[in-house]
């Protein structure tokens, strides 16, 4: 740190009783004594105050027009020493009280460091926020997979659930499904009071067993409170055995009756279960 000592013959120096005021209030006060020790005009001078000692207050002040030649050349502008009439001994730690190198009279040391630190801030803000927009949009573009991914799923259950349906009238698969549980609920009506069958649970049930795994299209599903019918369309006479097989072990459902009919590019098939033994004792 660059520190300059001016000497006694360029400085004005007085010793002013301790303010009783505070604040801004403090500084007119002092400033108002000092004003009698100023051969000049007191606005030409740059004027810096200690703090108190023993109720006084030292006043050190230099010609502004010279303090600033020292601006760019230090940090710390201060007196050399405290005339003796003072009656203070003369210290660094006084000496730096009176910095003249303070307020409106800052080095420009200073001022380039705050234009600096400001820079480092803007920067930072601006670092700071494209990191949060590039993880909003990365975030985003995870959820967009995600989801792209959950409706595809859900389009391929559609396809093999639904019953096969095409043209310019066409419902959308989500309507046409749920058309498909409304029905399944007005079924339920009555059919619960009568056999004791919950006709939309037995519909999940067949959905969560239904054979995921193999391509087929579904074209018709018909559930009562005693039997369910299930039309399919599938490739080949493999996939149609491994249907009959997953379908087959539908919990409370044994395989009454199947039949197939081969088509030219696939095989249509027509499977009607009815409900074991042990559901029917447990109803």
């Amino acid at each position: 740190m660059r520190v300059h000592e001016l000497s006694q013959n360029e400085c004005v120096f007085a010793l002013l009783e301790a303010p009783s005021s505070r604040g801004s209030d403090q500084d007119r006060e002092l400033l108002y004594q000092f004003e009698a020790f100023v051969p000049q005009n007191v606005g030409d001078v740059h004027v810096v105050f200690s703090r108190p000692v023993d109720g006084k207050v030292i006043a050190c002040g230099c010609d502004q027009d010279r303090v600033r030649q020292f601006q760019s050349k230090a940090e710390i502008l201060v007196p050399s020493s405290l005339p003796g009439w003072i009656g203070i001994e003369s210290t660094d730690a006084i000496c730096m009280q009176l910095n003249l190198l303070v307020g409106s009279m800052k080095p420009t040391s200073f001022h380039q460091r705050e234009r600096i630190t400001a820079k480092i801030m803007c920067i930072a803000t601006i670092v700071i926020m494209l990191a949060i927009i590039l993880g909003v949009q990365r975030k985003r573009s995870v959820i967009d997979v995600q989801l792209t991914d959950l409706n595809t799923q859900v389009a391929t259950m559609y396809k093999k659930v639904l019953p096969r349906s095409s043209g310019p009238n066409t419902q959308p698969d989500a309507i046409r499904f749920s058309t498909l549980l409304n029905q399944a609920r007005v079924t339920r009506t009555g059919a619960k009071g009568l056999a004791g069958y919950d006709l939309v649970k037995d519909l999940a049930g067949v959905f969560e067993g239904w054979p995921r795994s193999i391509d087929l299209q579904g074209r018709a599903l018909t559930l009562n409170e005693q039997t369910l019918r299930i039309e399919l369309s599938v490739s080949d006479n493999a996939a149609a055995s491994e249907v009959v097989r997953v379908l087959s072990g539908l919990n409370g459902w044994e395989i009454d009756t199947r039949s197939t009919n081969p088509r030219s590019d696939h095989i249509d098939l027509s499977i009607t279960l009815v409900r074991s033994v042990a559901t029917e004792n447990q109803s």
